[in-house]
């Protein structure tokens, strides 16, 4: 398919990435079409599910899965008030049945709030903290108060009515995603003996399971199958000089000659569980931004949320299936083995625990820097995600540009070879590419 915001995107130029352009509090109050809103809500929403997701400790792969459902929820609950648009029903795996229009009139801003609230309360569950679940009844009452305050009761309870199908029907589909059955499903973890020196061992004290070696088993939500993986091109092998340890030598030698501005990138794009927001929370945000600085209205970012949310569940099913599959061990049991020298070797970051090819920053990132690319063209833009005191906002001149430096930073990172962060990079575009030829939201 081909839907790119190419009028907007001659409208705005880089230069104005640089500062919000967003006049949110200029919008035409009206229940149809959604064009007409501001997309103000969707970004709010998953900015606070960004949150959520960070102070819940979730791991890459279930965030990915929480941003893909609400990308989806939030594009159908708003299918009804964009006549130029198709529902998802038929066109994902799993979801056919398209809901009814609503029969009276409605607020659209309204029905994503009450969709998004109640899919999220279901997907972070019972066992969610009380101020992150707090955090979710916040913003859907401010959204509620301030709504009802200007569209009155009358269209206030028909959204409200409306959304609740909506998101039952949304949590109905998550259901049947196989999430639930790999809770339960026993991993014993493939030997590293004589004969497997290439199989994953655990890095971390205490840490004997890799995570989610069943996230292979997830539906993904628009790939035919999880099994669109590049494979390694370079062979195991322990040879001092043979490409496998060169590329191992490579890791190595770097991190004993980084430079600040390396360890900068390894630090932005660092992105772990809990500390940050995750890699696809890292371009969640970058989408954030871009909804404020674009200034797209309520359709324009429904679409982006549901197309680079479902491309980035799958980039990670598809990731974890490959990354089970190679079962590869990790840079920092490779270099400690095989490196003269360099037996109490550690990363400039910690390890993660799960095997090594392909890299699923890389992966995730391929595929989201693809998307954007896809609807906005090749622009600059400003990532302000980890801005700290120690950290500047970053500059790039492509949505590909900062997808490959966010590959490159798990080589500085000392956590993945080069070739898990190119050949993810590439899995990512591919699995992407495939999306937008399959998902077409235009009539």
């Amino acid at each position: 398919m081909k839907l790119r915001f190419t009028p907007l995107a001659i409208i705005v130029s880089s230069v104005l990435l640089l500062s919000s352009c967003n006049n949110d509090s200029n919008e035409t109050i009206t229940s149809t079409p959604v064009s007409n809103f501001s997309g103000k809500i969707a970004s709010d929403w998953m900015e606070t599910v960004r949150k959520t997701i960070k102070d819940e400790n979730k791991n890459p792969p279930q965030a990915s899965r929480i941003y893909g459902y609400n990308g989806v929820a939030l594009y159908e609950s708003l299918i009804s008030g964009m006549p130029e648009n198709k529902s998802l029903a038929g066109q994902i795996n799993g979801y056919s049945t398209q809901m009814d229009a609503p029969i009276n009139e409605v607020d659209y801003p309204l029905i994503v709030n009450e969709v998004l609230h109640k899919l999220n309360k279901s997907l972070f569950g019972s066992g969610m903290s009380l101020p992150n679940s707090n955090r979710l009844d916040s913003i859907y009452s401010a959204n509620l108060t301030g709504r009802n305050a200007i569209v009155g009761s009358f269209k206030t309870n028909n959204s409200v009515a409306y959304g609740k199908q909506i998101a039952d029907k949304i949590i109905a589909y998550t259901t049947s995603d196989n999430f639930i059955e790999t809770r339960t499903m026993n991993y014993v973890v493939p030997v590293r003996d004589a004969l497997h020196l290439n199989f994953w061992a655990p890095t971390s004290p205490g840490v004997t399971m890799p995570a989610e070696p069943f996230w292979g088993a997830i539906r993904p939500i628009s790939l035919a199958s999880p099994e669109m993986s590049v494979p390694s091109e370079i062979s195991f092998d322990t040879t001092v000089g043979s490409p496998f340890y060169n590329q191992a030598l490579e890791v190595y030698t770097t991190s004993q000659q980084l430079t600040q501005a390396q360890k900068n990138i390894a630090l932005w794009w660092a992105d772990g569980a809990g500390a940050t927001a995750t890699p696809p929370g890292h371009w969640v945000a970058i989408e954030n931004q871009l909804r404020t600085n674009l200034n797209l209205n309520l359709q324009q970012a429904a679409e982006m949320y549901a197309l680079v949310g479902i491309a980035m569940t799958d980039a990670f099913i598809s990731c974890w299936y490959s990354k089970f599959k190679f079962n590869l061990l990790r840079p920092q049991t490779y270099i400690r083995d095989y490196v003269s020298g360099a037996q109490s070797w550690s990363p400039f970051l910690a390890t993660p625990s799960f095997p090594e090819y392909p890299s699923g920053h890389s992966v995730c990132s391929g595929a989201g820097a693809e998307i954007l690319t896809q609807l906005f063209g090749s622009h600059a833009f400003v990532d302000n995600t980890n801005a700290s005191s120690s950290l500047n906002s970053r500059y790039f001149n492509s949505f590909n540009d900062a997808a490959q430096e966010a590959a490159m930073s798990r080589v500085y990172g000392g956590i993945h070879f080069r070739e898990a962060s190119e050949k993810g990079l590439l899995q990512g575009k591919m699995i992407a590419q495939d999306l937008m030829l399959k998902i077409d939201l235009k009539k």
